[in-house]
């Protein structure tokens, strides 16, 4: 009954050790053992994987996908949510030190690159009604605190209508892009505005070296206006379009 019983457990100890083995881990760091959950050969659900690194927590297609905790072999470890195998959303880094302690940064990472304390580092406070859509975004990586501006109309750049289609002097600047103006600042400074035309329709501004956070009105012709606040530090983009 015994050698009956051991049988039984070696069995079951060889089949765990073969699921195991055929669960496969794409992260080569972490591709020399795996236990947890599977599914298609793939580890897929709460498990562990080590290799030169470690990582527990959930996984998806047998890569490190949610919520889960990964040490690389220098000490340094990251907790917080992941997407095939890379770091995105929520979490804190923790590197060591050479004096044996831990730095920390926490925020949000996109593509395995840190974005910043906030998901969304800026807030559109206010625009005025000939504003249609204003659109934001972050430049992750960039190193530059620039502020990238970019106007575009319907009219803007085209022959004023009130003119006959055969008037040779009918040209693209009977209606002028508009640009812009001036910037309000609330909060923050600048060191300069720099102006490029990019087409017949619109025009951009960089609103150079920038300290943030910075809270300022956008002024387009003197006429329209934008309101946007910036949390944080950062490389970012601004579409105003201007309702003709």
């Amino acid at each position: 009954m015994r050698n009956l019983f051991l049988s039984c457990l070696l069995a079951c100890l060889c089949a765990v050790t073969a699921q195991a083995q055929k669960c496969k881990v794409f992260v080569e760091n972490l591709s020399l053992s795996y236990e947890g959950e599977c599914r298609g050969d793939k580890a897929d659900g709460k498990g562990k994987a080590a290799g030169l690194d470690t990582y527990e927590g959930q996984f998806k297609a047998g890569y490190p996908d949610g919520q889960g905790k990964y040490t690389w072999k220098t000490g340094d470890w990251f907790e917080g949510n992941w997407k095939k195998g890379q770091r995105e959303g929520q979490g804190s880094m923790h590197y060591r030190t050479a004096a044996g302690g831990d730095s920390l940064v926490t925020g949000f990472w996109k593509k395995d690159q840190y974005f910043g304390k906030f998901e969304k580092p800026f807030i559109l406070l206010n625009q005025s009604s000939r504003v249609g859509t204003v659109k934001l975004s972050k430049n992750v990586g960039a190193k530059e605190n620039d502020i990238s501006v970019t106007i575009t109309s319907t009219s803007g750049g085209t022959a004023n209508p009130s003119q006959k289609a055969s008037d040779a002097e009918a040209t693209a600047a009977d209606q002028p892009k508009l640009k812009l103006t001036s910037v309000d600042m609330q909060k923050g400074n600048f060191i300069r505005l720099v102006q490029i035309d990019n087409s017949a329709r619109s025009t951009r501004t960089v609103v150079k070296t920038v300290d943030f956070p910075f809270k300022a009105t956008f002024r387009i012709d003197d006429r329209h206006t934008v309101d946007i606040e910036f949390l944080e530090e950062g490389n970012y983009n601004v579409e105003i379009n201007i309702l003709n």
